[in-house]
């Protein structure tokens, strides 16, 4: 009851019936707890107490989204393996789509930074869309987080089916094989070299302590993930995954 009349204040007669209005736009439903909501949008730049600006709404949000993405990725792919809704779940959670999803969404409108020195970009409206989801959790509970990511993000701006054959994760869809297979998969680095000032690392992949594949990259990362590919494409890894479903 109490929460009803709060809304019922929001968007009738308080000062800030504006915002509650804009606010209704974006999330689809009145929210009772304003200032939480303003604090989404806080930018650091605004003030550097942790308490005081949106990073800790981002770390809340941030977690609370990898939970709704997690049970949505889980019932929608009942017969795929850890490995898959991994994968799936940090194409659809990067910070680089979250922040276009967030300038699609308009978030910079409600942005509140220091506009003479801070440039918005996609780190700041992906950290921003974290904070606005850890503020609906806070406002409105868990239900009403799952709508918003499902009605909002998920169904709107998420295709399924491109995600699972675009920049496909060797290293996490072997890590799955070798599961599902009982076999060890481990790494080592055998060779670091500078060249022209560029740090280079050679990586081996062994599988049950065999090495089948080696690849190269600026960081350990993505010298693993070059020479998980090698031996990914060498086990017709992604064929006998598929064959599972």
């Amino acid at each position: 009851m109490l929460k009803t009349l709060k809304k019922i204040n929001n968007r009738f007669f308080s000062k800030k019936k504006t915002l509650t209005s804009q606010l209704r736009s974006l999330l689809g439903f009145t929210p009772v707890n304003l200032y939480v909501f303003q604090l989404a949008f806080k930018h650091s730049s605004m003030s550097s107490q942790a308490h005081t600006n949106n990073e800790r709404l981002e770390f809340l949000g941030d977690a609370v989204l990898d939970t709704v993405v997690s049970e949505y990725l889980f019932k929608k792919y009942p017969l795929r393996g850890e490995g898959f809704l991994t994968e799936m779940r940090s194409k659809i959670v990067n910070r680089k789509r979250l922040g276009d999803i967030g300038e699609k969404m308009f978030l910079q409108e409600f942005l509140d930074y220091d506009k003479s020195y801070v440039t918005v970009n996609s780190t700041i409206l992906g950290n921003a869309l974290e904070a606005l989801i850890g503020a609906i959790y806070m406002d409105a509970g868990y239900q009403k987080t799952k709508e918003f990511v499902f009605e909002k993000i998920l169904i709107p701006y998420i295709d399924l089916d491109e995600l699972q054959v675009s920049d496909i994760n060797y290293k996490s869809r072997l890590f799955e094989w070798s599961q599902k297979y009982n076999r060890e998969l481990t790494f080592e680095v055998l060779d670091e070299k500078v060249k022209k000032n560029v740090r280079m690392f050679v990586v081996g992949a062994y599988i049950d302590g065999e090495m089948l594949g080696k690849g190269q990259g600026r960081s350990k990362k993505d010298a693993q993930k070059a020479a998980a590919k090698v031996v990914f494409d060498l086990l017709n890894v992604g064929e006998d995954l598929e064959s599972e479903e």
